[in-house]
């Protein structure tokens, strides 16, 4: 069994004067319901082994904030620069990519790409705001294997 659980990054501030997009902030909301987010985790005992972050800043803050839902020093946290706003091609290769002894995965990314992948595994999710997450259970062994074919369950929070 694998799970993956899929994490659109919290509310962003819009940039400041001569920000870059890969700079921005969370809002103070985005802040609360990453917190909220992260007590959903440890309440429902969501425990990834890996966490594949996008490098931008409002990813690896709200990752972070995840981060204080578990004992994070049992966590491989991976930081990107090709996570930054990859699309759904990109995504599926480097889940199916993912080393076999990781059970739980957790991205932390962007639309529109992690919304579309969210609607690969479960048509009924149009898309993902900001501090939601679909988790996606595969009956499989292998992350290569995991597709549409292999889902026993999938809910967004």
């Amino acid at each position: 069994m694998k799970t993956l659980l899929l994490v659109r990054h919290a509310k962003t501030a819009p940039a400041g004067p001569g920000q870059t997009d890969h700079a921005r902030a969370l809002e103070d909301s985005g802040v609360t319901d990453a917190g909220k987010l992260a007590h959903h985790l440890r309440k429902k005992n969501l425990i990834p082994e890996q966490i594949l972050v996008s490098s931008a800043n409002r990813t690896q803050t709200t990752a972070h904030i995840l981060l204080t839902a578990f004992d994070s020093s049992q966590i491989d946290v991976v930081v990107s620069d090709e996570l930054y706003l990859a699309d759904e091609a990109f995504l599926r290769d480097v889940i199916a990519n993912v080393r076999d002894d990781i059970s739980t995965l957790m991205i932390v990314g962007h639309n529109p790409g992690l919304s579309e992948l969210a609607h690969h595994f479960d048509h009924d999710v149009q898309g993902m705001r900001p501090a939601q997450m679909l988790c996606v259970e595969f009956d499989s062994k292998h992350w290569i294997h995991a597709n549409r074919k292999h889902i026993t369950h999938t809910r967004l929070v």
